[in-house]
């Protein structure tokens, strides 16, 4: 009986959370936008290695 008193808190705030993902409504993020903004950064880097500083 005293399980229940463990079991139930967990149930209810498992609950609302998947109601509360599903109401938002949040996907994936795209994966080749991603790749891409990636490959700029590392674009950017490497011209920066290459400005001469000290």
């Amino acid at each position: 009986m005293i399980w229940l008193f463990i079991l139930i808190p967990i149930m209810v705030v498992a609950g609302i959370a998947i109601y509360l993902e599903k109401k938002s409504g949040m996907t994936p993020p795209e994966v080749t936008e991603h790749a891409s903004k990636i490959d700029e950064a590392y674009k950017n880097n490497n011209a920066n290695k290459n400005s001469g500083g000290s």
